[in-house]
């Protein structure tokens, strides 16, 4: 004697348990998060430190309004975001000339755009999270101090900053 089982589909089901599961068919799936989609990023500054003299630290901080770097995300409210940045520990020059560039503990700060919004210090050399509560307009500034030598070539020295938005 054969037994068998069906298992129906109510129509009833609510629409919350229906978007579980495809959220679970879509993770299952392998396929990108949908908050991904919500994430935009973009550099809108560069760190400058201007006229460097031979021998002489020259300091930049974070919201120093011309010279600071500035990135810029968006994402949605309520996302829990993780900041990090590859950082260089030099500088390239003319001729092959290397220049040190370092980052302290409060050389980064994010500040949201939203009227309640409060700036957040950070440091930039690991990675930091925080919640968009009252914003989803970020903007990161970082600051550092080059450090050149009493004989330092004289010429333009860059190095890329590569700042890094993932939602968790």
């Amino acid at each position: 004697m054969r037994s068998s089982r069906r298992v129906a589909f109510s129509g009833r089901t609510s629409p919350l348990r229906i978007r579980l599961c495809i959220l679970a068919l879509l993770a299952l799936m392998g396929l990108p998060s949908l908050a991904v989609a919500q994430l935009t990023v973009k550099a809108d500054r560069d760190l400058r430190f201007q006229v460097v003299i031979q021998g002489v630290a020259k300091y930049v901080p974070p919201n120093d309004p011309v010279y600071s770097g500035e990135f810029e995300f968006t994402a949605a409210i309520g996302n829990q975001v993780q900041l990090g940045f590859t950082l260089p520990n030099n500088l390239a020059g003319p001729a092959g000339a290397t220049m040190p560039i370092a980052f302290g503990n409060n050389d980064a700060i994010a500040q949201g755009t939203g009227p309640t919004s409060v700036p957040v210090v950070f440091n930039p050399k690991g990675v930091s999270v925080f919640r968009l509560v009252t914003s989803n307009r970020i903007l990161v500034f970082i600051g550092g101090t080059v450090t050149p030598a009493a004989n330092q070539r004289t010429g333009a020295y860059t190095a890329p900053i590569v700042f890094t938005v993932t939602i968790l």
